[in-house]
């Protein structure tokens, strides 16, 4: 299998730090890096692999605290993408500060994605969506002939992302979920932030938030 999704649990608050790999190019792109990881870094040595990118779903100090680690330890430059709305809340230290401790995420991402921009990595296509409510910078990363969705924290296994939050909007959340997420094929895979994987059908059956 040429493309697949590698999943690794970091960080205090058990964040799922995803890599997308394109096997037949060696490559892999990193979803949320939470943590910096030893255990990631060895994986991609062993499987021969080249981190080109990270894609960032929002900013939460959970989410991007591995963002600098990961940029300083490999020799490669590593383009870091982030939707504009994000970038206070990184410039406001991840929302570390509300939680009662400081966090320095390092300099602001070098690259800029929107609503509906399309992100080639290897023969896929993975689609932007712009998904406010938990964060107002928050996205989704869509590839439809992989039928995979990395969500962040938009949507989880039954529940969805916390609107209590400065920033948080729970109207905004509910219409990303119905627009964006439940109007994707049934069977797509959605990969969150947090706790295992789903699919959209699971949650429209199931999920009691929406």
């Amino acid at each position: 299998m040429s493309n697949y999704v590698e999943n690794f649990i970091l960080g205090p608050i058990d964040n799922n730090t995803y890599l997308f790999v394109d096997d037949q190019v060696k490559q892999a792109v990193m979803i949320d890096p939470a943590a910096p990881s030893r255990d990631i870094i060895a994986y991609l040595t062993k499987h021969d692999l080249t981190l080109t990118q990270i894609w960032l779903t929002h900013a939460h100090f959970d989410h991007i605290g591995g963002v600098r680690w990961f940029t300083n330890q490999l020799e490669n430059d590593i383009e870091v993408l982030i939707h504009p709305d994000a970038l206070p809340l990184w410039e406001n230290h991840g929302g570390a500060l509300d939680f009662g401790f400081d966090f320095d995420p390092g300099p602001p991402p070098n690259s800029i994605v929107k609503d509906g921009d399309e992100i080639s990595f290897g023969e896929n296509q993975f689609t932007v969506f712009h998904t406010p409510g938990h964060t107002p910078g928050h996205v989704v990363y869509y590839c439809a002939n992989q039928r995979i969705a990395f969500c962040g924290d938009l949507i989880f296994y039954h529940g969805v992302g916390r609107t209590d939050l400065k920033g948080s909007d729970q109207n905004a959340l509910i219409t990303s979920i119905s627009e964006k997420i439940l109007t994707l094929p049934d069977d797509t895979i959605l990969y969150p932030g947090h706790g295992k994987p789903t699919t959209v059908k699971e949650e429209i059956l199931h999920n009691p938030f929406i």
